[in-house]
């Protein structure tokens, strides 16, 4: 009797439901206890179920719980500079701070996602959260709270498969092999290249972004170029900004339609759910239509936690967007011409492998 074949499909149902799973038992319990202005502190957190999700689980528990410290040291970054009131300097040399690491330690660990986008998002918008000093042990605990949660999440197929695998193999994904790790890719200069990048990227995006006016949420630009940007191993393609403005614009439309119907902060939930469990199914397929899933959930958690215009929300979301995409394919430009002077690719050197 042949086994069936695994599926591209089950491997992508298997994790979007950690992801949502991680995301949305956190969320729901927030808004049982009628705390919504925590939300997006419990979503980050979520985020944390989403690394190594292919990794043996042995490397997946180190993955995941660097990931998971990392999200909680952006998040307390974030909320200590809110505290001191936000000064755009602050947030400028933490910005710095939170992709240095990141990159570094995303990179060490070959992570997947390798994009510093979360540990950005995270610092970002906990910098904006409007904190005092009384909400910081309940904070406090929904941040640990969640990221523990999403961590026994991530590990959960552990016990799946010790239970169920041997009855119906074909149901779970094969997992990859186990990735040799080495702090010598830390001095290499293709990594400091590809933080560079990131750096230069952010700062430039989040300056004209706080320069127009007329739009807010500037942090919008900067997480468009570290969410463009390639990775150590990957290569900078015109496309993938592309569709990030596609996806967010067909997002937004869709966000907005469901935002001016003025939903209950349950069906924000489901709208969280299902805009997580769909991301993660579409992420490897065509990044345009994940963010037709991704975009809804920010928009909405982030106008649970402090409700906005849905129109003007939209409007910033966009327009953040496009300039931050404008950015990264500048970038793309000096950089292909630094490459074709040099006769190497940014961000990649003989010594380290590429995919």
């Amino acid at each position: 009797m042949t086994t069936p074949a695994h599926s591209t499909r089950t491997t992508n149902l298997e994790g979007a439901a950690r992801a949502a799973v991680a995301g949305g038992v956190p969320l729901a319990l927030l808004i049982a206890l009628d705390v919504p202005q925590y939300a997006a502190f419990a979503v980050f957190a979520g985020f944390t179920a989403i690394f190594g999700a292919t990794e043996p689980y042995r490397q997946r528990a180190v993955t995941t719980g660097v990931a998971g410290a990392m999200q909680v040291a952006c998040m307390a970054a974030g909320i200590a500079v809110a505290l001191l009131g936000a000064p755009l300097w602050m947030q400028a040399v933490g910005l710095v701070v939170v992709i240095v690491v990141a990159v570094g330690t995303l990179t060490a660990l070959r992570a997947i996602p390798a994009q510093p986008i979360f540990p950005v998002f995270a610092f970002v918008v906990s910098a904006l959260v409007p904190v005092r000093p009384s909400d910081l042990p309940l904070a406090a605990t929904v941040i640990l709270c969640a990221v523990a949660w999403a961590w026994l999440v991530a590990m959960s197929g552990a016990a799946f498969r010790l239970v169920l695998h041997p009855h119906a193999p074909h149901r779970f994904r094969p997992l990859a092999d186990s990735k040799h790790r080495s702090l010598a890719v830390l001095r290499t200069s293709a990594l400091w290249e590809t933080v560079a990048l990131n750096v230069v990227g952010a700062l430039v995006a989040g300056a004209l972004a706080e320069a127009l006016p007329g739009l807010g949420h500037p942090y919008w630009a900067v997480i468009a170029v570290v969410s463009t940007l390639p990775a150590l191993r990957q290569r900078h393609t015109v496309s993938r900004a592309v569709q990030r403005v596609v996806g967010t614009v067909g997002g937004t439309v869709i966000a907005v339609g469901i935002l001016l119907l003025e939903p209950s902060a349950w069906w924000i939930v489901v709208i969280a759910v299902v805009g997580q469990f769909g991301a993660e199914v579409f992420v490897a397929r065509n990044y345009a239509v994940c963010l037709l899933f991704l975009t809804p959930l920010a928009l909405a958690v982030s106008w649970l936690s402090v409700p906005e215009s849905p129109t003007l929300l939209a409007l910033d979301r966009i327009g953040q967007t496009l300039l931050g995409a404008l950015v990264s394919v500048a970038l793309l430009v000096v950089g292909r011409a630094v490459e074709r002077r040099r006769g190497r690719p940014l961000g990649a050197t003989s010594s380290i492998r590429t995919v």
